[in-house]
């Protein structure tokens, strides 16, 4: 049985207090670096709270994209497959075959949005925002 709060509620809590509470003691500077250490925070807990994928399907893109043995442990498949993909890349194995080129942009582009949402959570709300500012404007 876990302790409450747990981890990521820990964390949480913990970027809180260092935004609402404690920078508001400091220089500009220190709010500064303390806004920095907030948002490092931040980011680890939406990390953590997601797992070992970025996105929902990417093991199972992965694997299927590599046809990889579905039982095998979850995080060292990924990082195995992971590594795979970045050699592939490199070696070009996607530029010529349309099928496999565009299987490879679906996951990186996966991959970006995903880390995106992690690294800001206001995202989405960006980017619907430049979308209707879009069409009204067109």
């Amino acid at each position: 049985m876990r302790s409450c709060p747990n981890a990521l509620e820990l964390l949480k809590i913990a970027e809180q207090t260092l935004i609402t509470e404690v920078a508001s003691d400091m220089s500009r500077r220190q709010r500064y670096t303390a806004a920095l250490v907030a948002s490092a925070i931040g980011i680890a807990r939406r990390e953590l709270a997601r797992g070992i994928c970025a996105w929902a399907d990417e093991l199972y893109t992965l694997r299927a994209l590599y046809h990889a043995d579905p039982t095998e442990e979850p995080e060292s498949s990924l990082r195995e497959l992971h590594r795979r993909l970045a050699s592939d890349l490199r070696a070009g194995v996607y530029d010529e075959n349309a099928k496999k080129r565009t299987a490879a942009l679906g996951l990186l582009c996966q991959n970006v949005l995903a880390r995106l949402k992690e690294d800001n959570p206001r995202y989405d709300k960006l980017t619907t925002a430049d979308t209707s500012t879009e069409n009204t404007v067109s």
